[in-house]
């Protein structure tokens, strides 16, 4: 049983890994849109000057869920090594 254990935790390593090298990859990738110098001091001007787009283009909503599933996977990653 504790075999299983090893071989499940080590799988669980893995998915985090390439869930944390995605989500490190479209979040330097969003930071390409803000590269001006109001970008760099984190105001984001691009979107200031007739207002505030509402709501996240396709990329924002994929970095969203590739989020959540990093804090799932987090969580689960923790659990599975420490049984």
């Amino acid at each position: 049983m504790k075999n299983g254990g090893v071989v499940v935790s080590k799988v669980m390593l893995v998915i985090h890994g390439l869930i944390s090298a995605l989500l490190i990859y479209l979040s330097l990738k969003q930071m390409g849109k803000f590269a001006e110098l109001g970008g760099a001091f984190g105001s984001g001007a691009m979107n200031t000057v007739f207002g505030r787009e509402k709501g996240l283009d396709t990329e924002g909503k994929i970095t969203v869920i590739v989020g959540v599933l990093f804090f799932v996977s987090s969580i689960l990653t923790a659990f599975f090594i420490s049984r």
